[in-house]
């Protein structure tokens, strides 16, 4: 049987990829992968009723990244992702996943070049078994 956060994983990587604009997707990102990309990042699985509860509450980052001065790509890329994930329930194997929006931010990248955006979404997983 595939784990809660598998299934969030293969949702998020899955909606994403086939769904975003203008942009890749990845979970291993290649050395020579270019600008702008979203990232399926980390992940923090915590159980609803103790260890061996198979239903989970989900914490998935994704990490958008662009390149240039202007925040609008980052932010219409965070915007997607909103309007594909958030608000929204879908069923992954056995799991029903329901998804809601966290957080969205957006700030200069360390050196100037671009900007990095976080968007964190909740999932909440409960199994069908």
């Amino acid at each position: 049987m595939t784990s809660a956060t598998e299934a969030c994983d293969l949702l998020a990587y899955e909606q994403l990829s086939e769904n975003i604009t203008d942009a890749a997707v990845y979970q291993d990102v290649p050395d020579t992968a270019p600008l702008p990309m979203v990232i399926i990042g980390d992940m923090e699985s915590v159980p609803f009723a103790g260890a061996n509860d198979p239903d989970r509450r989900i914490t998935l980052t994704l990490v958008v990244l662009t390149e240039g001065d202007e925040r609008a790509p980052c932010s219409a890329l965070q915007g997607q992702i909103e309007t594909i994930m958030a608000g929204r329930s879908y069923t992954v194997d056995n799991w029903n996943l329901h998804v809601s929006l966290d957080s969205s931010d957006a700030a200069l990248s360390e050196d100037g070049s671009g900007y990095v955006g976080t968007t964190i979404l909740t999932i909440l997983a409960f199994s069908e078994d």
